[in-house]
């Protein structure tokens, strides 16, 4: 291990520690994509960028054969065993790979499934192509990107002013990805997600936004994944630059247990969020 990767390690497993909290409490929704994708037992299916294998479980158990791959050996290691756990290992594998240079032959798949990797990638538009480059003839790409951010809170709530989270979303624009411009190696992209597919050779393009709600008591998984990412604004140096005093102070009143505002104490929270997936058809 360099001493790069050993610096990085922490911050790495925070985000799985993220990731799998996610797959939890969206496991659901997860169900309702795998269902609304076309696939069946005859599907070969890739899940490009498989994170901790959350969704990669949820395609191997309606295709008939699975590749899910990672960049990441530890997020590939941790997919393998849950889709041993789940007893689907007799029809899905698991590789490391590069989404950006794929090593499938040309129109492997009948799906090709991407979550929340391409605007991650310096040139979007080379990464769909990569991905639709693997796709059979008449194969779908499905990208999940976008969407809406989560929220929880009603619009007052008796502490620093109304509005609160509208105050977060508004200082989180832009925190976490630079500027797409040649300075920082990263080619513009000045569209929409369903133009990206357009033009990365795609027909037949579509979008659908699949929605979560939870209201009052929400379960231990929401509770720690609300709190995982209000917390992230107080230890993340970008995010707390981003954020004025008066709302760090805000966010530590509503995760103190002992604080007479302790958010999670209240009966009125409704944890909703949206995210939407785009297919386009390879011709």
């Amino acid at each position: 291990m360099t001493q790069s990767t050993q610096d990085h390690a922490p911050d790495r497993e925070r985000m799985r520690r993220a990731l799998r909290l996610g797959n939890r409490v969206y496991q659901d929704v997860d169900h309702e994509m795998g269902a609304w994708l076309d696939i069946d037992r005859d599907s070969r299916v890739l899940d490009a960028g498989c994170g901790v294998g959350g969704m990669a479980t949820v395609l191997a158990s309606r295709a008939g054969a699975l590749v899910a791959i990672d960049l990441d050996p530890e997020h590939v290691r941790e997919t393998g065993e849950r889709i041993e756990e789940a007893g689907l290992s007799g029809t899905a594998s698991t590789r490391v790979d590069d989404i950006t240079a794929l090593d499938d032959p040309d129109g492997s798949f009948d799906l090709v499934w991407c979550s929340r990797v391409i605007h991650h990638l310096p040139d979007m538009l080379d990464g769909v192509r990569e991905l639709a480059r693997v796709a059979k003839p008449g194969g779908t790409v499905a990208i999940r990107e976008g969407g809406l951010g989560f929220r929880v809170l009603p619009d007052e709530i008796g502490v620093g002013g109304r509005w609160f989270e509208d105050r977060l979303a508004a200082a989180g624009v832009g925190r976490f990805s630079p500027p797409r411009n040649a300075e920082n190696g990263r080619t513009p992209y000045p569209f929409g997600w369903s133009q990206l597919l357009i033009d990365a050779g795609l027909t037949d393009v579509r979008g659908k936004t699949f929605t979560f709600d939870s209201l009052s008591p929400l379960t231990d998984d929401e509770q720690a994944w609300i709190e995982f990412h209000w917390r992230r604004w107080l230890t993340h140096d970008e995010s707390r630059a981003a954020l004025s005093d008066e709302d760090a102070e805000v966010i530590e009143t509503l995760l103190d247990p002992d604080s007479p505002h302790y958010m999670f104490a209240r009966s009125d929270l409704h944890l909703r969020s949206a995210t939407t997936v785009y297919t386009g058809i390879k011709p």
